[in-house]
């Protein structure tokens, strides 16, 4: 556990992030649990027919915008995370809080905090909805998934 608390994988883009975890994950022992989103969009342009033709749900799951999980998320109890969004800061769980999931669940995951006041403390991660929050996609859409990397 030292190992996890103590190093950090920096990288540019998510694709890098991405292959790093996904190679990390294969040399991990047990049995790998795959959690797909759910993304949505707006309102205003889900009943715009120009917006549905040309972003098709498969071109929508497969974008992978900054700040957000991947749209197939892979974990692995003793797998290390690290957290995307402030959940709730009074328990330990803000922005970029390293995690190592205990259990995987249906509808949460159970991890324990690896750094900070909070360190060993034992939380339940629930899924979430996650906007983007830079401009760079020409719609609005929500992803509901475990704020997770």
């Amino acid at each position: 556990m030292s190992y996890l608390t103590e190093h950090t994988n920096l990288s540019a883009c998510n694709d890098d992030v991405s292959s790093i975890n996904t190679r990390a994950l294969e040399m991990m022992l047990g049995k790998e649990i795959g959690y797909l989103t759910a993304n949505i969009l707006s309102k205003e342009d889900s009943d715009d027919r120009t917006i549905t033709n040309r972003y098709p749900t498969e071109y929508i799951n497969s974008l992978d915008p900054p700040g957000l999980p991947p749209f197939k998320l892979m974990l692995k109890v003793g797998c290390p995370l690290m957290l995307l969004r402030n959940i709730t800061l009074e328990d330990g769980l803000c922005n970029e809080t390293r995690l190592m999931v205990v259990r995987c669940a249906t509808r949460l995951t159970e991890a324990m905090i690896l750094t900070g006041k909070k360190a060993r403390n034992f939380v339940f991660i629930p899924r979430i909805s996650l906007s983007p929050t830079s401009g760079e996609l020409s719609f609005t859409m929500t992803r509901r998934q475990f704020p997770l990397h």
